[in-house]
């Protein structure tokens, strides 16, 4: 699987891989459009790969491996396994999405190409025809060269804090070390308190 953003098309449906529009969090799918909720950024992971919503940042995930196990969106990445399946009769390459080293893979439920029909782990054998219902097709939308979403990027920059020390906590003679450490650099500060003779002389 190549890097990259894609749409994710539904062999069976021809829904479009999405997020349930009343909670942005459970996954289903839609009629294809443009929307960004139906984009989705495929980065490395180890031997896998995460599957990035566009539009909200989150990634697909699960809560346990059984039967009817719906996926969700969440903060946490997490790495799938992508199977290439050849259907030369349709003279195009699918997808079959699994959890690493398991049978369980995603599953439109039952095929449905009603808008909202949601996505879950299945593992149990298909017939052929019924298995379209686990076949994704990526639709390539454009090349990624980074995994963080511009506007959070931009937050973390310009992170900044502000410490405020009490002149009287520091002992005669000491030394404070201040250390601020942001996204792209880090300051050390060191501050002397002098004793009560030479702030007199001066």
């Amino acid at each position: 699987m190549q890097p990259g953003v894609y749409q994710l098309i539904n062999r069976q449906s021809g829904t479009a891989l999405d997020l349930l529009k009343n909670d942005y969090t459970s996954v289903a799918g839609y009629p294809p459009c443009d929307d960004s909720s139906q984009k989705w950024e495929i980065a490395p992971l180890g031997a896998g790969f995460t599957i990035r919503n566009m539009k909200t940042g989150t990634y697909l995930s699960v809560n346990q491996l059984q039967g009817r196990t719906p996926v969700f969106a969440g903060h946490f990445p997490t790495a799938w396994q992508f199977v290439t399946a050849r259907v030369s009769n349709e003279n195009a390459e699918m997808m079959g999405i699994y959890w690493p080293h398991t049978e369980f893979m995603f599953d439109l439920h039952c095929g449905s190409s009603d808008p909202g029909s949601k996505v879950h782990l299945c593992d149990h054998k298909l017939s052929q025809q019924d298995h379209r219902c686990r076949l994704w097709k990526p639709v390539f939308l454009r090349h990624i060269n980074h995994t963080v979403l511009p506007e959070r990027a931009r937050e973390d920059d310009e992170t900044s804090s502000t410490a405020t020390i009490n002149a009287a906590d520091m002992p005669e003679g000491g030394e404070l070390v201040l250390v601020t450490t942001t996204t792209t650099r880090t300051v050390v500060t060191k501050v002397s308190k002098r004793s009560g003779r030479e702030n007199m002389l001066e």
